[in-house]
């Protein structure tokens, strides 16, 4: 009986259309008003309930952070942010209990 292997998205449940070498990107059930999200490891989770524009918008939004997080200007845990202009300016912790992540008046979103 003939059988398919499974490529490396499929096998770790990555959607394969929005991922490539540099980013892995998973659909799954977010809130209706999330669009999508970027996780501390770097893995981008859009909306599987959303238009499939409005998943390429989600997925070009979040590459801005993954951009910074791998510049070294955004990192964050389950206590706080940690964000800096560039990597010469200082890094500005902010507790994570004192935003509101869906603000696009965060130092960090005015890049995306």
């Amino acid at each position: 009986m003939p059988f398919k292997l499974k490529n490396k998205y499929e096998l770790f449940g990555y959607e394969e259309k929005y991922s490539n070498g540099d980013r892995l990107v998973v659909e799954k059930k977010l809130p209706k008003e999330v669009y999508g999200q970027i996780n501390p490891n770097g893995v981008i989770e859009i909306n599987k309930d959303i238009s499939p524009k409005n998943k390429n918008r989600a997925v070009a939004h979040e590459q801005v952070h993954l951009d910074q997080m791998n510049k070294g200007l955004l990192k964050y845990d389950s206590q706080n942010y940690y964000y800096r202009r560039n990597s010469a300016s200082p890094i500005h912790v902010i507790p994570a209990s004192e935003i509101n992540t869906h603000d696009r008046g965060l130092p960090w979103e005015s890049h995306s």
